[in-house]
């Protein structure tokens, strides 16, 4: 099932290992969208980002740091970062 995925980074290499493990095990129909904090502050703010790197999940997941399994696009992985990072509030993407 391919995600929306949002990574909020800082270019540190942190966020840089967390991107890379995102692009190797998304599947073709994933949609990755970077921001940059520095450049997409307002942005961060709308997603209530408080840390680098962060990643959010179709809305409904939200990863601050790096997370405690690789990303890999598929139904478990989904459901475990659902269970272990949950969105505690609903997000509504901001208009680019």
């Amino acid at each position: 099932m391919p995600h929306k995925i949002v990574v909020f980074s800082g270019d540190c290499p942190l966020c840089d290992e967390v991107v890379s493990e995102i692009e190797a095990g998304k599947c073709a129909g994933c949609q990755l969208t970077i921001y940059h904090l520095s450049r997409d502050w307002a942005v961060a703010k709308e997603y209530g980002v408080r840390a680098v790197p962060t990643v959010i999940i179709d809305g409904e997941v939200k990863i601050e740091g790096k997370p405690d399994i690789p990303f890999v696009c598929s139904d478990e992985t989904y459901a475990h970062f659902k269970s272990r990072y949950p969105l505690t509030r609903t997000i509504e993407s901001p208009q680019s």
